[in-house]
């Protein structure tokens, strides 16, 4: 029942964080346009929509980290854990899970250590401070590092289930 709980509520985070990406990719794309519409058709660049669209684009791919690492849409090793016995696959899958938290959490830890040392320091050709796009480094980690996760979780929850046979498995909701 909590697994269920929790796995709505990851979802339902991923599922933000995916359409947030989505509306900043867009709101990138039509900035690039505008960029280029003032640059060789008006004959005078725009000075901020350039330097704007990058830092979108860079909170996008972040965002977006929690929704691939979810559906499991990352670089995959899938091949290599296929062609291990059964036993061991599931020792395959924490070995990832935690290199990957491990990763996501130096992420974390550093990207706000360089967000707050930048504080200070305003965007060129805007007037809000750069680390309002260094942020989307911790957070984009803290998503993913949630979403890593609950994948891990589900594929613990599948072991237990079909090769144990576990009948009284708690962490994935199931009581007989």
């Amino acid at each position: 029942m909590l697994f269920k709980a929790l796995s709505r509520c990851n979802q339902s985070l991923v599922s933000l964080s995916h359409n947030i990406a989505a509306l900043l990719l867009a709101i990138s794309v039509a900035l690039v346009f505008y960029q280029v519409v003032t640059r060789f058709i008006v004959g005078e660049s725009s000075t901020w929509s350039e330097v704007l669209a990058r830092g979108l684009v860079v909170w996008c791919v972040f965002l977006s980290a929690a929704a691939c690492f979810r559906l499991g849409n990352m670089i995959a090793i899938e091949i290599l854990l296929q062609n291990l016995p059964r036993r061991l696959q599931i020792i395959g899958h924490r070995v990832i899970a935690l290199l990957t938290l491990t990763f996501l959490g130096i992420l974390v830890w550093y990207g706000t250590l360089m967000t707050l040392r930048v504080a200070g320091q305003p965007v060129a050709m805007l007037d809000f401070s750069i680390a309002w796009f260094y942020s989307s480094i911790p957070v984009g980690a803290a998503f993913a590092f949630l979403a890593v996760l609950m994948k891990h979780a589900e594929h613990e929850c599948t072991y237990r289930t079909r090769t144990l046979k576990d009948k009284n498995n708690s962490l994935c909701g199931e009581t007989s």
